[in-house]
């Protein structure tokens, strides 16, 4: 069968060539031929459609004939249940299976669905979804006990408090926390503002 590959992290100084590796060596021993891998390194909180790498291999299937799609795991692809749900239902209309590593499994085989596959889907989307809105929570809850203690005033120092007014002033900091798992500290560094600064900006973008 006719595979390509799909790879992902959440962070810059993170490395996929381990899932690259991993999964070239699971086609060969199925006998499967990889035709193109892709590969980014950015959050799966964000959205599919907004991952150029994500985007690409989607136009790709579009024009090239493939019966399989590989990933090490059901996270590499998102983290949010409907992006996930939704390019599976993509793939099984075009007649292309998904084959998700970690379990060794085939989300359609002869043409067919297999159902555990579909459910065991479904769950982990779910699970890791969840798994990333209870991190939201803490954070917000973070928040509100730093308020009580007069630790957070939810403004950066020297900056007007309107939410809009200091994301649209410090938009290198709130991209690279939306689209990295970059520490504070590295990404004040990459920036060139205060770890207060940063640390102030990713707390308001919770609120």
């Amino acid at each position: 069968m006719e595979a390509i590959i799909y790879s992902r992290v959440s962070s810059l100084s993170q490395d996929y060539e381990r899932q690259l590796i991993n999964l070239k060596t699971a086609a060969q021993e199925k006998g499967w031929h990889v035709r193109r891998t892709f590969q980014e390194k950015i959050s799966g909180t964000i959205k599919s459609g907004s991952r150029t790498e994500f985007k690409t291999l989607m136009d790709y299937i579009d024009k090239t004939p493939v019966q399989v799609v590989m990933v090490s795991e059901i996270s590499r692809l998102g983290r949010r249940v409907v992006d996930v749900l939704n390019f599976v239902e993509l793939l099984h209309e075009k007649g292309i299976a998904l084959y998700i590593q970690q379990f060794n499994m085939l989300t359609m085989e002869n043409g067919k669905e297999n159902p555990v596959a579909k459910m065991l889907l479904q769950m982990l989307s779910i699970g890791a979804e969840m798994e990333n809105n209870q991190r939201k929570i803490r954070q917000y809850e973070g928040i509100q006990l730093a308020k009580i203690k007069g630790v957070y005033n939810g403004r950066v120092d020297g900056a007007k408090s309107n939410p809009s007014v200091l994301l649209t002033k410090y938009q290198n900091i709130s991209d690279l926390l939306d689209k990295s798992n970059l520490s504070i500290r590295r990404i004040a560094g990459i920036t060139g503002h205060s770890i207060n600064t940063v640390r102030k900006i990713r707390l308001l973008k919770v609120i």
